[in-house]
């Protein structure tokens, strides 16, 4: 069974599509908040200075040191699978090229 090299999807586009549906979700959770908001303005100032109160409490610096040191640790390995499936989808576009079979009664000068 072979497949057209330019059918298969590639590393790039799978990212690209994650990152858009991300984004789209992401938009549409906002519309939905700005709606709430809008129609219950009293709970979201109270919600908000609670949201306040609680971060001000937080060790914020803290949680981000934390954080800033898990994407370091986690950045190496994601940048070498990302290497490698572009290494895959090279490979697999180079191997894919169209074999000429020659005949073994042809002439060898024809081609």
């Amino acid at each position: 069974m072979t497949t057209d090299p330019d059918s298969v999807p590639s590393v790039d586009d799978g990212i690209r599509s994650v990152l858009h549906s991300g984004k789209e979700k992401t938009l549409d959770c906002l519309e939905r908040w700005e709606e709430c908001i809008r129609k219950n303005p009293k709970e979201a100032v109270l919600g908000a200075v609670a949201v306040g109160c609680l971060l001000h409490r937080l060790p914020v610096r803290s949680i981000l040191v934390a954080n800033v040191k898990l994407v370091s640790a986690l950045a190496p390995p994601a940048l070498l699978a990302y290497g490698a499936a572009k290494l895959c989808e090279i490979l697999q576009k180079k191997s894919a090229r169209p074999v000429v079979v020659i005949p073994p009664d042809a002439n060898p000068r024809e081609y």
